[in-house]
C-alpha cells in the first residue's frame, strides 16, 4: 500500500475500525474507548498519515448542521414532529442529519459518534427505554431528548396519563361502565407503563369494569388483541396508540360489531379512515418545534434548556 496516498478509510481499514472512529481519534474526541484510541494511533504512526489541509481546513469550520435521532422510520408520531423540525431548522439556516436508532442502545451509541464527528451543533432525540445505560453526558448542554426525561438533560415529553384521564372522563360522561384497554408492554415506559397504569387508576376512580391486553406498537398486534377482548362484552375500548386503534377497528367491523372506541394521537390516517373515532392530541408537532428551540437558545445559555410537559387535548 502506497504510504503518500493513504485515505480516511484506508486508516479505518487497516485499524478495522470506522471512518467515524478515525475521525474522532484524529480530532480528539473523548467519545473513544483507550484501546481504540491507540491503536488507530498506532496505525496513523506506522504510516505517516495526516489529514490533508483541505480536510483539516473543513473540520475546522463548524457547520450548522444538527442531528436528529428517531427510533423507528415508520414512527407516524415521530414524523409529524421531524417535519416541523426541519421546516423551522432550514428557516433558521440549518441542516440536518437523520438517523434511526431502531430502539437499540448500540445503534445509538454508533450514531452519537458520527454526529460528534461531523461537529453537529447539537441534537434532538426521540427517547426509548432500552437508552437508560447509554452515556449522553458529553451531549448534555447540546442535546434535547423528546418523550423520554432525563435527569440534568432538557426534554420535551407528552402527558400520557392526563391523555388517558380525557378518555376515561369523557367514558364515565357518556355512560360507559365496561371499558376495555389495549396498550403496549410495561417495558415501555411511556407509552406502555404510563397510559396502562393511567387506565389502572381511572378503572378504580370511575368504578370500570373490563380488561387489559398489552402488546407491541403494531396495527397486527391491535388486531390481535381486539379479538381476545370482544368476547368480553365491552362497551367501550380505549387504544394507547392509534395504529392499535386502527388494527383494532379492523377486528370489530370484522365481527360487524359496535364499540366505542377512542384513542391517543390525533393522527390524519386514523381521522381520516374513522372519523367516528374519538383520539386525543398530544401535540407531535408543538414537541418537534420547542425541543428545536430549546436546542438554538442552549448555544447561548446552556440554562435555556428544562424539562417540558406538553399538555394534551381533545379531539372530537
Amino acid at each position: 500500500m502506497n504510504k503518500k496516498n493513504l485515505t480516511l478509510k484506508d486508516i479505518a481499514a487497516l485499524s478495522g475500525v470506522g471512518k467515524s472512529t478515525v475521525s474522532l481519534v484524529i480530532n480528539k474526541s473523548p467519545r473513544v474507548k483507550t484501546a481504540t484510541r491507540e491503536r488507530v494511533e498506532a496505525v496513523i504512526r506506522e504510516y505517516g498519515y495526516t489529514p490533508s489541509l483541505t480536510a483539516r481546513a473543513l473540520r475546522a469550520q463548524r457547520e450548522k448542521i444538527i442531528g436528529i435521532i428517531m427510533t423507528r422510520l415508520d414512527s407516524a408520531a415521530e414524523n409529524r414532529a421531524i417535519r416541523a423540525i426541519l421546516a423551522e431548522a432550514y428557516q433558521a439556516g440549518y441542516d440536518a442529519i437523520l438517523q434511526e436508532s431502531m430502539l437499540d442502545p448500540r445503534r445509538l451509541e454508533e450514531h452519537l459518534h458520527v454526529l460528534e464527528s461531523r461537529r453537529v451543533e447539537g441534537v434532538i432525540l426521540f427517547g426509548f427505554s432500552g437508552m437508560d445505560d447509554v452515556d449522553l453526558t458529553p451531549w448534555q448542554h447540546r442535546l434535547v431528548l423528546i418523550a423520554r426525561q432525563r435527569p440534568g438533560f432538557a426534554s420535551v415529553t407528552y402527558d400520557d396519563s392526563g391523555a388517558v384521564d380525557l378518555l376515561m372522563a369523557r367514558l364515565h360522561a357518556s355512560g360507559r361502565r365496561n371499558v376495555s384497554f389495549i396498550g403496549v408492554d410495561e417495558q415501555d415506559h411511556t407509552t406502555g407503563r404510563a397510559r396502562y397504569q393511567a387506565y389502572l387508576a381511572g378503572c378504580k376512580r370511575y368504578g370500570f369494569s373490563g380488561a387489559a391486553r398489552l402488546g407491541d406498537l403494531s396495527y397486527q398486534s391491535g388486531f390481535t388483541l381486539a379479538e381476545t377482548l370482544l368476547d368480553q362484552e365491552s362497551e367501550a375500548l380505549i387504544c394507547a396508540t392509534d395504529t392499535l386503534a386502527l388494527g383494532a377497528l379492523k377486528s370489530i367491523q370484522a365481527r360487524g360489531l359496535q364499540v366505542d372506541v377512542s384513542s391517543i394521537g390525533s393522527t390524519p390516517l386514523l381521522a381520516f379512515l374513522h372519523p367516528e373515532v374519538t383520539s386525543v392530541r398530544l401535540g407531535f408537532a408543538k414537541a418537534g418545534l420547542r425541543a428545536l428551540h430549546m436546542l438554538l437558545e442552549m448555544q447561548h445559555d446552556k440554562a435555556a434548556g428544562g424539562q417540558l410537559v406538553l399538555p394534551c387535548s381533545l379531539e372530537d
